[in-house]
């Protein structure tokens, strides 16, 4: 619970609202709740519990208590309603919220018009999808919130301003106000509608880091900024994963995906920098590949020009030199093995990437040659080995065992059968 946060207490009311809906009211007791909860706190903390605790949980009890007997009743009331407005719209009603919805909206938030440039099929598609959040929000209201706040999660890499979003809702508010004549269908509306904004402000605003409006300018001076104030420890998770309740987003892969190629590349380059400080060495490499194992495959798709820069970042060369030589680490471990500890695939996306200069990279060469002379080297030369085998029992069956004057003995045509079965049983199906 979010007690500081009078907004979000009041958020997660609703939603506890909408799921306590889907009970029979006369299971749910309330004032019960409180009393069992207050003696369950008081067992789990009895050396730190005192009258100032109790006091403290009374008076957040009796707030959300006071806002759920607020909408008691009420959101059935609103589902109910909703559901047979939105299965009474006929296409010319549903043609007019779509133009209407946006037209109200352009009017009211002029600078709205820089961010939806998308086709009209497109935000026909967004004014459909409007309507049926605020039903679905009534029916499924726990898969809800964690699909709107995966949403919103994506918005932060839009760049949308949370300036836009009450202006959007007041616009479907008022469309729906024009069809709709049921008082009840245009609360639930307006009610679940809110709630939706309400959630999509809050994702926006806990996922909008200094790195994701770096990602947005896509300079590599800006995300150098946004991340010369976080602390060594922090550097990596902050590049790789921002979370929102349950759900979560990598900069890193939204940085590849919405084509900001030059964050992506400061971004790489950062988490591949060796840093230190008197008791610990930090490096990415570890929390790159664990968070994001197909990193190579990704790359090799979306991005093939930032390949070269994550391969020269697992190689560390010494600045100084003994006896004319520089030392040289190769941290090969995840292009080898994956998290199971089982072949990783790298070398095979990057064959299949086809990139005669990639394949050349010093550490590309490096654990390409461990791979062969540590694994398959073996198994290669086993393979050979059974193969010529094969070939000798075939000239064996076809040419030793063979008389040109015709004649034939029982052992020589077990010894040819026998040749044979092997060849057809063991050999064939390798060719099959």
């Amino acid at each position: 619970m979010n007690i500081a946060n009078s907004h979000r207490l009041s958020e997660e009311c609703d939603v506890l609202s909408l799921v306590l809906a889907k009970e029979d009211e006369a299971s749910i007791h309330l004032v019960e709740f409180r009393s069992v909860m207050l003696a369950t706190l008081r067992s789990l903390c009895p050396k730190d519990w005192d009258t100032d605790h109790e006091v403290a949980w009374n008076w957040l009890w009796e707030n959300i208590e006071r806002m759920l007997k607020a909408l008691w009743g009420k959101p059935r009331i609103y589902q109910h309603a909703l559901d047979l407005f939105i299965a009474g719209l006929s296409d010319e009603e549903v043609d007019f919220f779509r133009r209407e919805l946006y037209k109200r909206f352009f009017l009211n938030a002029p600078a709205g018009q820089d961010h939806f440039k998308q086709s009209t099929t497109r935000l026909y598609f967004l004014a459909d999808r409007v309507v049926e959040t605020t039903s679905d929000m009534f029916k499924r209201p726990r898969k809800m919130v964690q699909e709107i706040s995966g949403l919103g999660l994506r918005h932060v890499g839009y760049g949308i301003p949370t300036e836009m979003f009450s202006p959007y809702v007041s616009a479907a508010v008022d469309t729906v106000a024009a069809i709709s004549t049921d008082d009840n269908a245009l609360a639930g509306f307006r009610w679940s509608l809110t709630l939706v904004a309400k959630i999509l402000v809050r994702a926006v605003g806990e996922g909008a880091t200094l790195v994701m409006r770096a990602i947005n300018t896509n300079q590599e001076l800006a995300m150098r900024k946004a991340l010369a104030i976080a602390p060594r420890g922090q550097r990596a998770m902050e590049l790789l994963n921002i979370s929102v309740g349950t759900q979560s987003i990598s900069p890193l892969f939204w940085a590849i995906q919405s084509g900001a190629l030059h964050s992506a590349r400061a971004m790489i380059v950062d988490l591949l920098t060796i840093r230190a400080d008197r008791d610990v060495y930090y490096y990415g490499c570890d929390e790159l590949f664990t968070r994001h194992p197909d990193i190579i495959h990704r790359l090799c798709k979306d991005a093939p020009t930032l390949l070269w820069t994550l391969l020269d970042g697992l190689l560390w060369r010494s600045r100084l030199t003994f006896q004319a030589q520089r030392r040289v680490n190769y941290y090969v471990k995840h292009l080898v093995q994956d998290l199971d500890g089982k072949s990783s695939q790298t070398l095979s996306w990057l064959a299949a990437h086809q990139d005669p200069k990639v394949i050349v990279h010093p550490v590309v060469v490096m654990f390409a040659d461990l791979i062969w002379s540590r694994l398959a080297m073996y198994h290669f030369l086993l393979g050979r080995c059974y193969f010529l085998f094969a070939v000798c029992v075939f000239v064996t069956s076809q040419a030793v065992l063979f008389r040109h004057d015709g004649s034939e003995s029982m052992e020589e045509n077990i010894a040819r059968f026998a040749c044979r079965c092997f060849l057809y049983l063991a050999s064939m199906p390798k060719l099959m």
